[in-house]
């Protein structure tokens, strides 16, 4: 029984997405972690002070949680879809 309202609503591809699905998101989770990182060590050595440091450090903030959010489910998911393919040997055997 699904007791998640949330799972009722997605689709079998979206619960358990395919490699390339994964791969493509692990590829655009890199580029924008490094993005962060080159926009971080590029900003860093201003001398910002005031409004303009405190929106620096309100976005700086928010993409490292948006970069920490999407390892966090690449991770998840790869996971999901190691034990799904476990799963699959172990009934083939």
């Amino acid at each position: 029984m699904i007791t998640d309202d949330l799972s009722r609503e997605l689709t079998p591809e979206q619960r358990s997405p395919s490699s390339e699905v994964l791969l493509g998101r692990a590829a655009m989770t890199l580029g924008f972690t490094a993005v962060q990182l080159w926009a971080f060590f590029e900003l860093t050595p201003w001398e910002l002070s005031g409004t303009a440091l405190v929106a620096l450090v309100v976005v700086m903030a928010a993409a490292f949680l948006v970069v920490v959010e999407s390892w966090e489910q690449i991770f998840r998911n790869a996971a999901a879809m190691l034990r799904t393919s476990t799963d699959l040997d172990r009934e083939a055997s």
